[in-house]
Protein backbone atom coordinates (compact mmCIF):
# COMPACT_ATOMS: atom_id res chain seq x y z
CA UNK A 1 0.00 0.00 0.00
CA UNK A 2 1.27 3.68 -0.67
CA UNK A 3 1.14 6.18 2.15
CA UNK A 4 -0.52 9.67 1.78
CA UNK A 5 1.59 12.11 3.07
CA UNK A 6 0.27 15.03 4.73
CA UNK A 7 2.51 18.73 5.06
CA UNK A 8 1.38 20.63 7.60
CA UNK A 9 2.62 24.42 8.17
CA UNK A 10 -0.11 26.52 6.57
CA UNK A 11 -2.45 29.14 8.11
CA UNK A 12 -4.49 29.60 5.41
CA UNK A 13 -5.95 28.18 2.07
CA UNK A 14 -2.89 26.56 -0.09
CA UNK A 15 -3.46 28.51 -3.41
CA UNK A 16 -0.90 26.58 -5.76
CA UNK A 17 1.56 24.04 -5.62
CA UNK A 18 4.74 22.91 -7.96
CA UNK A 19 7.31 20.27 -7.90
CA UNK A 20 11.15 21.00 -9.02
CA UNK A 21 12.83 19.25 -11.20
CA UNK A 22 14.40 16.72 -8.81
CA UNK A 23 10.86 15.66 -8.12
CA UNK A 24 11.25 15.79 -4.08
CA UNK A 25 11.11 19.34 -3.65
CA UNK A 26 7.98 21.17 -3.57
CA UNK A 27 7.06 24.54 -2.76
CA UNK A 28 3.27 25.71 -1.95
CA UNK A 29 1.81 29.14 -1.59
CA UNK A 30 -0.75 30.07 0.50
CA UNK A 31 -3.35 32.83 1.52
CA UNK A 32 -1.58 33.07 5.02
CA UNK A 33 1.37 35.28 2.63
CA UNK A 34 4.04 32.78 3.07
CA UNK A 35 5.31 29.93 0.77
CA UNK A 36 6.87 26.83 2.08
CA UNK A 37 9.62 24.38 0.55
CA UNK A 38 8.69 20.70 1.71
CA UNK A 39 10.71 17.55 1.26
CA UNK A 40 8.25 15.13 -0.19
CA UNK A 41 9.70 11.99 0.63
CA UNK A 42 9.95 12.40 4.40
CA UNK A 43 7.30 15.63 4.55
CA UNK A 44 9.74 17.64 6.17
CA UNK A 45 9.50 21.25 6.02
CA UNK A 46 12.55 22.86 4.15
CA UNK A 47 12.12 26.73 4.90
CA UNK A 48 9.43 29.30 5.01
CA UNK A 49 9.36 32.30 2.24
CA UNK A 50 8.31 36.07 4.38
CA UNK A 51 8.22 39.15 2.62
CA UNK A 52 4.82 39.00 0.37
CA UNK A 53 2.09 41.25 1.77
CA UNK A 54 -1.05 39.69 0.76
CA UNK A 55 -2.01 36.03 -0.19
CA UNK A 56 -0.12 34.36 -2.50
CA UNK A 57 -2.39 32.87 -5.71
CA UNK A 58 0.42 31.67 -7.92
CA UNK A 59 4.18 29.32 -7.59
CA UNK A 60 6.08 28.02 -10.35
CA UNK A 61 9.88 26.18 -10.19
CA UNK A 62 12.39 27.94 -12.82
CA UNK A 63 13.72 25.55 -14.77
CA UNK A 64 16.61 25.23 -12.70
CA UNK A 65 15.06 24.54 -9.65
CA UNK A 66 16.64 26.77 -8.23
CA UNK A 67 14.57 29.71 -7.99
CA UNK A 68 10.64 30.00 -7.94
CA UNK A 69 8.20 32.58 -8.81
CA UNK A 70 5.01 33.71 -6.87
CA UNK A 71 2.07 35.89 -7.76
CA UNK A 72 0.68 37.58 -5.50
CA UNK A 73 -2.81 39.02 -4.54
CA UNK A 74 -0.40 42.63 -3.45
CA UNK A 75 -0.24 42.73 -7.64
CA UNK A 76 3.53 41.64 -7.17
CA UNK A 77 5.31 38.85 -8.66
CA UNK A 78 8.50 37.77 -6.94
CA UNK A 79 11.35 36.00 -7.37
CA UNK A 80 12.97 33.49 -4.77
CA UNK A 81 15.67 31.42 -3.84
CA UNK A 82 15.50 28.04 -3.02
CA UNK A 83 18.43 27.61 -1.30
CA UNK A 84 18.96 30.83 1.08
CA UNK A 85 15.12 31.88 1.54
CA UNK A 86 15.73 35.26 0.35
CA UNK A 87 13.40 37.71 -2.30
CA UNK A 88 15.76 37.67 -5.29
CA UNK A 89 13.17 40.23 -7.28
CA UNK A 90 10.07 42.09 -6.84
CA UNK A 91 8.34 42.89 -10.04
CA UNK A 92 5.25 45.48 -9.33
CA UNK A 93 2.21 45.38 -11.60
CA UNK A 94 2.61 48.69 -12.74
CA UNK A 95 5.24 47.54 -14.59
CA UNK A 96 3.60 45.98 -17.30
CA UNK A 97 2.73 48.73 -20.17
CA UNK A 98 -0.52 50.85 -20.09
CA UNK A 99 -0.83 50.18 -16.06
CA UNK A 100 -1.81 46.86 -16.45
CA UNK A 101 -1.70 44.94 -12.94
CA UNK A 102 -0.42 41.61 -12.30
CA UNK A 103 -2.95 38.62 -12.15
CA UNK A 104 -2.47 36.54 -8.92
CA UNK A 105 -3.66 33.42 -10.78
CA UNK A 106 -1.32 32.40 -13.29
CA UNK A 107 2.51 32.35 -13.97
CA UNK A 108 4.65 30.47 -16.63
CA UNK A 109 8.44 30.14 -16.73
CA UNK A 110 10.29 30.16 -20.53
CA UNK A 111 12.14 26.67 -21.16
CA UNK A 112 15.37 28.28 -21.14
CA UNK A 113 14.02 30.21 -17.56
CA UNK A 114 14.69 34.08 -18.90
CA UNK A 115 11.20 35.28 -19.09
CA UNK A 116 8.40 35.03 -17.31
CA UNK A 117 4.75 35.04 -18.48
CA UNK A 118 1.71 36.32 -16.12
CA UNK A 119 -1.53 37.15 -15.96
CA UNK A 120 -2.46 40.89 -16.15
CA UNK A 121 -5.71 43.19 -16.18
CA UNK A 122 -6.94 46.31 -15.95
CA UNK A 123 -9.56 47.35 -14.59
CA UNK A 124 -11.43 50.92 -15.41
CA UNK A 125 -14.91 50.73 -13.45
CA UNK A 126 -16.70 50.14 -16.94
CA UNK A 127 -14.66 47.06 -18.05
CA UNK A 128 -11.59 44.68 -17.46
CA UNK A 129 -9.64 43.83 -20.10
CA UNK A 130 -6.65 41.33 -19.63
CA UNK A 131 -3.39 40.21 -21.28
CA UNK A 132 -0.18 38.05 -20.85
CA UNK A 133 2.59 39.73 -19.89
CA UNK A 134 6.10 38.40 -21.12
CA UNK A 135 8.52 39.98 -18.42
CA UNK A 136 12.17 39.22 -18.76
CA UNK A 137 13.64 37.31 -15.87
CA UNK A 138 16.82 39.73 -15.47
CA UNK A 139 15.35 43.50 -15.38
CA UNK A 140 11.36 43.05 -14.32
CA UNK A 141 10.71 44.68 -18.22
CA UNK A 142 7.54 43.53 -20.30
CA UNK A 143 9.28 42.84 -23.37
CA UNK A 144 6.00 41.98 -24.90
CA UNK A 145 2.32 41.54 -24.15
CA UNK A 146 -0.28 39.59 -25.79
Amino acid sequence: TSECRELVGHDGWINSIAYSQDGITLVSASGDHTCRLWNVTNGTELRIFWGATAAIGCVVFSPDGHTFATSGYDNINRIWHGFSGSCLKEFRGTSVAEDYKFRARSLAYSPDGTVIACGCYRDNGAMTTYKVGILDVSTGECVRSI
